[in-house]
């Protein structure tokens, strides 16, 4: 019978299995008993840690989503120069989803099965404070020519969707183009230096 140092280690090697299991094949191409086998436990331990294997799947996503806002919020609220407040914005984003790829495939997920509570899932975090923060300092840096006029949604929708998308589709976009996971991984590494240019450039006053 395990004592609680034990049955901690043993919850703690499933959860860092299953992440390196979800980030390589994905939620559907990971079963319960590939988890178990990675993690030197069984189907039934497993079980009874997790319950369910989206039920570890939401453990680890939930964890990376505080990793993502956290960060995000951090540097949106910050008082760097905008452009500079920006590049390390879309960085973030990048940096993360490198680190968690699930996070935007259950994100989709979530927005077609259940929006509900991934609306509640974001909601419990507060995002309105950081995001009127932003939407302010839009505002200010358009008065004082910096930038120019944006609407703050607008802008908003458009670092997420640059952001996502490309993880989001990232399986689509490989069977389409025919390339193998590293060389897509490159590319969208490459990708995240144009967005940061295209979003930059696309604020700029017209001269």
């Amino acid at each position: 019978m395990f004592n609680q140092v034990d049955s901690l280690e043993v919850k703690d090697k499933i959860l860092k299995e299953a992440q390196t299991l979800f980030i390589k094949n994905g939620f559907k191409g990971t079963s319960v008993r590939d988890i178990a086998k990675a993690s030197g436990t069984n189907v039934a331990m497993v079980n009874y840690y997790f319950q369910s294997k989206y039920n570890l799947f939401e453990i680890i996503f939930e964890d990376a989503l505080d990793v993502l806002i956290k960060r995000v919020f951090e540097t949106i609220t910050s008082d760097r120069p905008i452009f500079e407040l920006i590049e390390i914005w879309i960085h973030t984003y990048y940096e993360i989803l490198f680190e968690y790829p699930q996070i935007a495939a259950f994100i989709l997920n979530e927005v077609s099965l259940n929006p509900q509570g991934l609306t509640q899932r974001i909601k419990k975090r507060n995002p309105y404070s950081a995001f009127s923060t932003i939407a302010a300092r839009i505002e200010e840096e358009a008065k004082k020519g910096v930038i120019r006029e944006t609407p703050a949604a607008d802008f908003l929708l458009n670092i997420l969707s640059l952001c996502m998308f490309p993880f989001m589709f990232g399986n689509l976009a490989m069977t389409l183009m025919e390339i193998p996971r590293n060389i897509y991984d490159e590319l969208i590494a490459n990708h995240e230096k144009y967005v940061i240019e295209f979003t930059i450039n696309a604020l700029k006053p017209c001269k």
